[in-house]
């Protein structure tokens, strides 16, 4: 299990300090804005041997079928496969409202860009869930999935591999 918080270390030290204690971070800044080569650069010189970054999918995302949103999608994968090792998985937070056809499209769309990238989704329809789930994909928090969010202060860690973040660098490290 990959333990580490949601949320971005990004002065030096303060990394250094985060990744002697956690093999893993969810970085949420890529909602706002595709990172840049050299920041993918900078974070992939900082990680120490078996650190992982997950990142959020980008707010701009539309899970529509169109040409826009095809070149958005694969410049932000080009980047978190830049990553290289450091890469963990892309947690995409699916929309409320967003109908089952058109994300099952959508999911046809991510894999035709061959740009493969370990994806889980969030969401709360279980029709998306399943979709989600039959594409070959995980969903978030879900009892079989890899890619767990926990806020409760002393969760039990579910025993195998996967990705498991907490709200805070406190809770993840009271988790035991």
């Amino acid at each position: 299990m990959i333990v580490g918080t949601l949320g971005y270390p990004g002065e030096y030290r303060r990394f250094a300090h985060y990744s002697e204690r956690f093999r893993s971070v969810e970085i949420a800044s890529t909602y706002h804005k595709v990172p840049s080569w050299r920041t993918i650069s900078r974070w992939r010189a900082r990680a120490p041997e078996g650190f992982t970054y997950s990142l959020l999918s980008p707010r701009f995302l539309g899970f529509t079928v169109n040409g826009e949103e095809r070149r958005s999608l694969r410049r932000f994968l080009r980047r978190v496969r830049a990553l290289g090792r450091h890469r963990g998985a892309v947690r995409f937070l699916l929309p409320e409202g967003l109908a089952e056809l058109a994300f099952r499209a959508w999911l046809e769309l991510l894999a035709s860009l061959n740009l493969p990238v370990a994806c889980a989704f969030d969401t709360y329809s279980l029709e998306l869930a399943e979709a989600a789930l039959s594409a070959g994909h995980a969903v978030v928090n879900r009892p079989e999935s890899p890619f767990l969010y926990l806020l409760d202060p002393n969760p039990p860690l579910p025993q195998g591999s996967g990705y498991a973040y907490f709200s805070s660098l406190s809770r993840a490290t009271s988790a035991g």
